[in-house]
């Protein structure tokens, strides 16, 4: 009786060793799954942080400007518009500036004009971007624009302040500041 007895002791000892090794096993192996926490704790700001880079062509409204690779945006003098009842996007206490673009394709690539991204900024500050399809300002064309083609649209902007203070816009495809031209408020 005391051989039973000790054998079931020496196989509850082996069970139990067996499981405590099993589970220090698995801690193990998951543990080094995890890897370094020194990756998690770096403070990387390059996802966060924008980039400006000089446009690859700069001008003035009214006249084209033309990118290396022979795309050419002329965009109109701004003039002061009332937004339409359904509007969106403009600021009180800012002038809504409206102008039209017009882009001509003479690169022998079809042209994604749906990724394009217009800033404007005055001297007092950021401007924002106004949409109103009242005044047939609905953002850039969503169809690719073909080699040789030319597309015309409206754009607006709500800026910061007054008729006669300078004003930059920048059209960029979310990667690369494309143009930029400056002229004044309306």
């Amino acid at each position: 009786m005391k051989f039973l007895l000790e054998a079931s002791m020496f196989n509850a000892k082996s069970t139990n060793f067996a499981t405590a090794s099993a589970a220090i096993v698995l801690a193990l192996t998951l543990s080094a799954c995890g890897g370094s926490d020194e990756v998690a704790q770096v403070d990387d700001q390059t996802l966060v942080t924008e980039v400006e880079e000089a446009p690859q062509a700069t001008g003035g409204f009214d006249a084209p400007v033309v990118t290396p690779d022979k795309v050419s945006y002329t965009l109109s003098s701004p003039s002061s518009f009332t937004p339409g009842k359904f509007a969106s996007g403009m600021l009180p206490g800012q002038t809504n500036e409206r102008f039209n673009v017009t882009v001509e394709n003479g690169s022998a690539a079809e042209l994604d004009l749906a990724t394009l991204i217009v800033k404007g900024s005055t001297t007092t500050g950021e401007c924002v971007d106004i949409f109103d399809g009242d005044n047939q300002m609905e953002g850039a064309p969503t169809t690719p624009l073909a080699a040789g083609a030319t597309a015309k649209f409206s754009w607006g902007l709500s800026c910061p302040g007054k008729g006669g203070e300078e004003i930059s816009v920048t059209l960029s495809n979310g990667l690369t500041n494309v143009i930029e031209v400056t002229g004044k408020l309306a």
